[in-house]
């Protein structure tokens, strides 16, 4: 069975701007599949950061999102009323970060493996995580 996969906000960012950070064989993986996804709350996330300084792209924002998101290779999975339902009631999850909550929401009504460095979702056993960084 073919698996596959979420980015979270910082895999994404990672896989169109820094690539080196990423595990080689994160690397190797990403590039082996047809279609990733990232939820559509990753959108939101990276904006917002880039507003406020936060986050430079060495590009202009709307430049960035033409570059990361190409229509062949990166899917966005809008918010569901079945995944707004599952970020509020994640079983045994005490995270507040709604983004976090979306984005495993998003993986788990998908059936997907989320690539991501947060500790909190690779160590939440109610979704299939791997590893980014290095």
């Amino acid at each position: 069975m073919n698996q596959h996969y979420l980015l979270d906000t910082c895999a994404w960012l990672d896989a169109f701007s820094t690539p080196e950070f990423l595990r080689a064989n994160v690397r190797q993986l990403i590039d082996r599949q047809q279609v990733i996804h990232i939820a559509s709350i990753s959108l939101l996330e990276v904006a917002r950061k880039e507003a406020a300084g936060k986050l430079h792209l060495g590009v202009p924002i709307a430049d960035y999102c033409r570059i990361a998101l190409p229509r062949n290779r990166v899917k966005i999975l809008e918010i569901s009323p079945e995944i707004a339902i599952d970020s509020t009631r994640l079983p045994e999850w005490d995270h507040k970060d709604p983004g976090d909550c979306l984005i495993v929401a998003t993986a788990r009504v998908h059936r997907l493996t989320v690539l991501t460095c947060d500790a909190k979702i690779l160590a939440y056993p109610h979704v299939k995580s791997l590893a980014t960084r290095k």
